[in-house]
């Protein structure tokens, strides 16, 4: 598998991950404190292959300046720049010069959670073939009909649902298969599921069923889910200070400088950057993840949650199933609960450089955007754009 080549469509903008993508395409995004595109390099290199295509588009400098040749990350990294985001078809076709020669490639989506054990599925089978999941929510996605193995039909987005597998955008392709991506007019603004679709009647697609873990963030809230998924595998590593009176219990992992103080309980698994100060007296509970840089006061509380780099929470703080960007100033006493409605549901997601005054209180499931300025005392019940001051 050594020579097969990896085709990363990474250019979308993500739109319906605002606010977490005003400033970093969706691939980027940090999810067990690395960022989702890295998590899906790891897993191809476990598998033996390293010679990967990232087609970027959208603030492609990032992508680009944090990966650089692939080296660092045992892989050598080819980058395509998709003129226009117009579909995940004309993503692959914006490869074509590359892809042309190639025998097998398989095709992954760069804003997926995807293991290494979801990239082996499809490394199974012979092409072509598409890797299916069961869904719950069918109709956030490519809905297919099956006859046995085969795929007889796949629908984005339905109105209604008719099936509860769907396409996880991950394929393995063909000679013949690629060929149907070689012509910017074939392709136009379709996704790959609607130019494969035009062409069943041509080839065998094959579903696969995964045995690994695929996880797909359209919107903020499933983040958390991301992130879950990310740190089931996380291993214990102390770098940093432990003070007398911690208690940690099962996988937690501990960056460089990072000074946890007395009376602290992390419940792993959890992930803790570099240069954080947590305590004395805090709760940290499992499939949390903590960035660089973070500062978390006394006997505040952190459960289920993702908080990302240079982010200060204050005293006798409650923050579950929530997703708080970088650069974000949190006072004390702030409630932010996801967990007292159910794991599924979602505490709030607060976009980078806001400022959450002491004594505010979200209702579930808020958004809050980018730069937000909220007044101590408040309770947000809805959510908010960007720049919005709360009085």
């Amino acid at each position: 598998m050594g020579s097969l080549k990896a085709v990363i469509l990474a250019a979308g903008e993500g739109i319906r991950l605002r606010p977490f993508t005003m400033s970093r395409p969706k691939a980027m995004i940090p999810i067990g404190n690395k960022p989702v595109l890295e998590h899906i390099v790891h897993s191809l290199v476990a598998n033996g292959i390293s010679d990967i295509v990232i087609v970027v588009g959208y603030f492609e400098n990032t992508i680009m300046s944090h990966f650089g040749d692939g080296r660092n990350f045992g892989a050598k990294i080819t980058y395509v720049s998709q003129s226009r985001p117009i579909g995940t078809a004309h993503a692959v076709f914006s490869a074509w010069d590359i892809l042309k020669d190639e025998d097998k490639v398989i095709v992954l989506a760069g804003d997926n959670f995807i293991d290494k054990n979801t990239v082996a599925s499809a490394l199974n089978g012979e092409p072509p073939l598409a890797v299916v999941t069961e869904s719950v929510m069918p109709s956030k996605y490519g809905v297919v009909s099956l006859k046995d193995s085969r795929i007889t039909s796949i629908v984005e987005k339905p109105e209604t649902n008719f099936s509860n597998i769907i396409s996880t955008g991950i394929y393995l392709f063909d000679k013949q298969t690629l060929n149907f991506f070689s012509s910017a007019s074939e392709v136009s603004a379709l996704g790959i599921s609607e130019v494969l679709s035009s062409h069943l009647h041509q080839i065998c697609l094959s579903a696969v069923k995964t045995d690994g873990g695929w996880v797909d963030a359209v919107y903020p809230q499933d983040l958390v889910k991301l992130n879950d998924m990310a740190l089931e595998n996380v291993s214990s590593l102390t770098q940093g200070t432990i003070e007398h009176g911690v208690t940690l219990k099962g996988n937690v992992h501990i960056g460089e400088g990072s000074r946890i103080r007395s009376g602290c309980y992390i419940e792993g698994p959890v992930i803790i950057g570099e240069n954080c100060d947590i305590g004395p007296d805090v709760t940290i509970s499992a499939f949390t993840s903590i960035g660089n840089d973070v500062q978390i006061g006394p006997y505040s509380c952190i459960a289920g949650s993702v908080l990302m780099d240079n982010i200060a929470v204050g005293t006798h703080c409650h923050i579950s199933r929530s997703a708080v960007d970088c650069g974000v100033e949190i006072g004390s006493a702030v409630l932010a609960d996801g967990v007292a409605r159910g794991r599924d549901r979602s505490g709030v997601m607060i976009g980078q450089d806001s400022w959450i005054g002491s004594g505010t209180v979200f209702f579930p499931n808020v958004i809050v955007g980018s730069e937000c300025r909220i007044s101590s005392g408040s309770t947000v019940r809805s959510s908010l754009e960007n720049r919005s001051i709360v009085v």
